[in-house]
């Protein structure tokens, strides 16, 4: 199988215009000369990218899958290049990551916004997954690393921990143990308890911490967003445990708050999850470094 540095680029600009015209302008190459190189790409891989009609051009299943992992592969090949004619030039390419959703709205937004002040010729696109999803596309390859808990299978990943998020109790504001500065944990089980389902790093660490005190745990609820979460708690419908991260948007109603756990021993470990068997390409490198030292400041300066 052999596959060209144009023939990338041709696929690519059709991907994302969805047109020859514009596409082969945009290349300054013909029309003709664009169809004969995806002809080529889709003989070299097997497999059809596109499906054309006399009106319209659309990416196939197949075609998806292969846009993003083709998207980055051009944009560290222009990055490495450009590094060779210009080192002390800007930095350019693209980085795609995967990040739990409790993390990526709290302290993502910040940490981008930074490094692409710094370098804006760099394109940070971060997909915010549930733990199970943002592990498949770290070992399928869709994106550079994920922003997680210690992942579920540790001989597919290597997990580098960066900081502790304690839980927290989530309740209403007049509910008997929004007075309290700390909560026992036994104090809090007299209540409805309101958890995320199964499948989420955040219940597979509730149910680890209460399996090592010896203690039960048996929701009266569970969800599958911590968004959802909040709102039951907000309408009196229970109690919940949530890591600090977790609570950002949630405390931002009036009628819930959030209050200390007097065992600090319950808590998460979040940190950035790579394949095993592999490096990082150069940029998505020094974005992960980037995000080491970002987020190690921000959690010593609470």
């Amino acid at each position: 199988m052999s596959i060209s540095i144009p023939q990338l680029r041709g696929f690519v600009e059709l991907a994302e215009h969805l047109s020859f015209k514009h596409a082969a302008a945009r290349l300054n190459i013909t029309q003709p000369a664009l169809s004969n190189q995806i002809k080529a790409l889709e003989q070299s891989l097997g497999a059809r990218l596109f499906v054309r009609t006399t009106r319209s051009v659309e990416l196939t299943s197949e075609g998806v899958k292969f846009f993003r992992r083709a998207r980055r592969t051009l944009a560290d090949f222009d990055s490495a290049v450009a590094d060779i004619r210009a080192p002390a030039g800007p930095r350019r390419g693209i980085v795609t990551f995967a990040c739990i959703p409790t993390v990526a709205g709290h302290v993502f937004p910040r940490i981008i916004r930074q490094y692409i002040k710094r370098h804006p010729d760099v394109t940070i696109e971060m997909l915010d997954e549930e733990t199970v999803a943002m592990e498949r596309k770290i070992l399928n390859r869709d994106v550079d690393f994920g922003v997680g808990g210690r992942p579920r299978r540790g001989e597919d990943f290597t997990f580098a921990p960066m900081l502790q998020d304690p839980f927290v109790l989530v309740c209403r504001r007049d509910h008997p143990l929004s007075i309290k500065r700390h909560i026992g944990i036994d104090d809090a089980l007299k209540y409805p308890i309101i958890s995320l389902a199964k499948g989420s790093n955040v219940r597979e660490t509730t149910q680890a911490y209460f399996s090592e005190t010896g203690r039960t745990f048996s929701p009266a609820f569970e969800l599958l967003h911590h968004y959802t979460v909040g709102a039951m708690v907000e309408a009196g419908l229970g109690i919940a445990f949530l890591p600090s991260q977790a609570t950002a948007m949630i405390r931002m109603s009036a009628r819930v708050k959030t209050v200390k756990l007097a065992d600090t021993k319950f808590a998460r470990p979040v940190g950035l999850i790579t394949r095993k068997v592999d490096g990082l390409p150069p940029m998505a490198s020094d974005f992960y470094a980037f995000t080491v030292q970002t987020m190690k400041s921000m959690h010593s300066t609470r």
